[in-house]
């Protein structure tokens, strides 16, 4: 099989992964079903993505894996530039990459399912996608905050990142009564959200 039809292959094996993922869930979406949606034979999954759970971490990481790299080259550029690094502008390299991707994508629809899973299935997944990323921008975040404890730290960007995956759900309040905003206005109050939230005195929590 020459390399163009075995990326075809692959993709319609992940077209239908993801199809049935969302609209099933894991534990009720088949390896047999996924082969038959897509047109190849069962072996041809396991071939390509080891078993099951590989073929659900491959149908994150095709979605993930793009913001995230664009993540790392915005922030390898403000750690190589002669600025300054600032609270906004690490923020605003964390988030604008998945306000770019969206909404023509269906980050959200696998998002959501993902997280619907249970944590022994999705954990191991998600620390594979996000921990460079995650760890990368907590260092860079010690540098501009430096009067947060690292298990502070840690915490709030934990919390920030929970208030992001709500807003790939809910781009608009639920009782918002004024017409929908782009999603990179949503994203512009998360920024301001999560700027004070991160820049918060450690003191006042333990008053």
């Amino acid at each position: 099989m020459c390399p163009n039809q075995l990326g075809a292959t692959q993709d319609r094996i992940l077209d239908a992964a993801e199809e049935l993922f969302v609209e099933m869930g894991y534990a009720a979406t088949s390896l047999r079903a996924i082969a038959q949606l897509a047109h190849v034979n069962i072996a041809a999954t396991n071939y390509h993505f080891g078993s099951k759970e590989g073929l659900l971490a491959a149908v994150i990481n095709r979605h993930v894996e793009p913001v995230n790299s664009e993540r790392l080259i915005r922030l390898s550029r403000l750690e190589d530039s002669k600025c300054s690094l600032t609270l906004r502008s690490l923020l605003e390299a964390f988030f604008y990459p998945l306000a770019d991707t969206l909404p023509n994508s269906k980050l959200p629809a696998v998002m959501g399912r993902m997280l619907s899973e249970p944590e022994s299935l999705t954990r191991p997944i998600m620390a594979e996608q996000f921990g460079e990323v995650s760890k990368r921008f907590q260092t860079a975040l010690e540098r501009v905050v430096p009067g947060l404890a690292k298990d502070e730290l840690n915490w709030r960007f934990h919390l920030m990142i929970g208030s992001m995956i709500h807003l790939l759900k809910f781009p608009n309040p639920v009782m918002n009564e004024q017409p929908p905003v782009a999603f990179k206005d949503a994203i512009e109050h998360l920024i301001t959200f999560a700027t004070a939230g991160l820049s918060q005195e450690q003191e006042f929590l333990n008053d």
